[in-house]
């Protein structure tokens, strides 16, 4: 595989525990609350290398989102990952934190860094919407740290 070129053969991924930390409405002028998340990685499934996934994330102020989701992982090299996931969600809201509805979708990019003992460090953003299911939609976005923790260790 050439360095640069994007692949995702032939890595597979074994289940992982995601940790993360950041910020929620990073592209709001209103106050941005703290975030932390946590979330299970699920092994590489089909000829697609499709990894399913569940999260739970808490935001400053008791907003919380418990989702579940599906990613890829795209191999820039064999340490650097790009990783685009969707999902949809259960949302509380909290008086700093209303998206308008209870059913919210999640969409992402991550860039990470795999290292030689398959843990990962990554940066993620996500935008979270209701899709126009509801009257109000405001959506938001998330920027957040991600450590990445194999379930399975070498």
């Amino acid at each position: 595989m050439l360095a640069g070129k994007i692949s995702s053969a032939p890595f597979y991924t074994d289940p992982m525990l995601n940790l993360t930390y950041g910020k929620v409405a990073v592209f709001d002028q209103e106050a941005q609350p703290d975030r932390m998340g946590v979330e299970y990685r699920f092994r590489t499934y089909g000829s697609w290398k499709l990894i399913p996934a569940i999260g739970f994330a808490r935001a400053n102020g008791g907003a919380t989102f418990a989702y579940t989701d599906i990613r890829h992982d795209f191999w820039l090299s064999p340490h650097w990952l790009l990783i685009p996931s969707f999902g949809a969600g259960v949302f509380s809201e909290s008086e700093r934190l209303k998206l308008g509805n209870t059913l919210e979708f999640r969409s992402g990019i991550e860039w990470a860094y795999r290292f030689d003992n398959d843990y990962r460090l990554g940066l993620a953003l996500f935008h979270l919407s209701n899709g126009g299911l509801s009257r109000q939609n405001p959506g938001t976005e998330a920027l957040v740290l991600s450590l990445c923790i194999p379930v399975l260790p070498k």
